[in-house]
């Protein structure tokens, strides 16, 4: 990994930003910088929320909505006769919250022993989603197009193609999940834009204002002091020394020095501080929008839920055998219990 800086800038966003851009409706800009009340004193900020958050799914949520989008594509490539299982994803680091690595690394006792290897992080490539071995007309149900230039899953891929019988739906079973997810938009099931864009815009402005590049001269100092020649953190986290297999010895001091002057000149309370000002002014200034937003994160949740309560349901009655005699089917007082289908 190229340091912790590809984690930290860019932890907790996800794209989805150029559709509003280019539609015109991205968020209002942040015009000027917004008054701090109190600054508090933090060694980490990962127990601390940020206003954005609540227009933003969280891995839990996340998780949910994956889930039931596995089980309705798989639902729909039954339906066509084919037995599909969707590949497992590839287990890969996550932040546990929001804030536990978007002002670097805070925990010099941690960094003493990995460097800039968050815990539970693995140094190396990402993990990647293993290839799907899928006949032509599995692909086509899939993905609802043979075309290479239209996007698989997407209101572009209607190939009008029928399959064992069967129309094969707009953007295929992907694109049949997501809608009944009411997932069919920009963000493809993950973050809205406008949310997205204002936690992307709003840690850059932070990272700008004047309160922040001031501690960040002030950590820079101390970094000087302990031998260390780095004018901002994320210059730290990303020196191209640290792309090793291990963390050397180097990597562990300079990352617990990090980690000890960001503490002695408190740059996460003062960061998180002036972060939290610039999102309450931008959440403010789209709040009705956002309230939008939030009504449709609770609708998605809801119908992920009754998706995966669904399967659960289904999947235990499959699991209990049948009487052994000619009655099955039938309660010991002759009423009739049909199966339950499992898709």
């Amino acid at each position: 990994m190229a340091g912790l800086a590809g984690l930290v800038l860019i932890a907790g966003c996800s794209a989805g930003g150029s559709d509003e851009q280019a539609s015109g409706h991205a968020p209002r800009a942040v015009r000027t910088a917004p008054a701090v009340a109190s600054v508090p004193r933090l060694v980490s900020a990962a127990d601390k929320r940020l206003p954005v958050e609540e227009f933003l799914l969280s891995n839990v949520q996340r998780d949910r909505l994956d889930g039931a989008r596995t089980v309705l594509v798989e639902r729909c490539m039954a339906r066509f006769g084919f037995a599909y299982r969707a590949p497992a994803a590839p287990k890969v680091f996550r932040p546990r919250t929001l804030t536990q690595l978007r002002y670097g690394i805070t925990d010099a006792a941690a960094a003493a022993r990995r460097g800039y290897t968050p815990v539970g992080a693995v140094r190396g490539q990402p993990g990647r989603r293993p290839a799907e071995s899928l006949t032509a007309r599995e692909s086509l149900v899939l993905n609802g197009t043979d075309d290479p230039a239209v996007k698989p899953g997407s209101a572009h891929a209607d190939s009008g193609a029928r399959v064992n019988g069967r129309a094969v739906p707009v953007g295929g079973c992907h694109g049949e999940a997501l809608r009944a997810l009411h997932a069919d938009n920009p963000q493809a099931g993950g973050d809205a834009p406008i949310a997205d864009r204002i936690n992307m815009e709003t840690f850059a402005a932070s990272r700008r204002d004047g309160r922040v590049t001031t501690a960040y001269a002030r950590w820079s100092a101390c970094m000087k002091a302990h031998g260390h020649r780095y004018a901002r953190p994320e210059e730290a986290a990303s020196d191209p020394a640290w792309r090793t297999r291990t963390a050397s010895a180097r990597e562990r001091a300079v990352a617990t020095a990090d980690a000890r002057c960001k503490a002695q000149v408190d740059l996460v309370g003062i960061w998180y501080a002036v972060e939290v000002a610039y999102q309450r002014q931008a959440v403010e200034q789209n709040a009705d929008r956002l309230a939008r937003v939030r009504a449709d994160l609770r609708l998605r949740q809801r119908l992920a839920g009754t998706v995966l309560n669904e399967h659960r349901r289904a999947s235990r009655t499959a699991l209990v055998p049948g009487p052994p005699d000619a009655l099955a089917g039938e309660s010991r007082n002759g009423s009739h219990h049909p199966t339950l289908p499992r898709n």
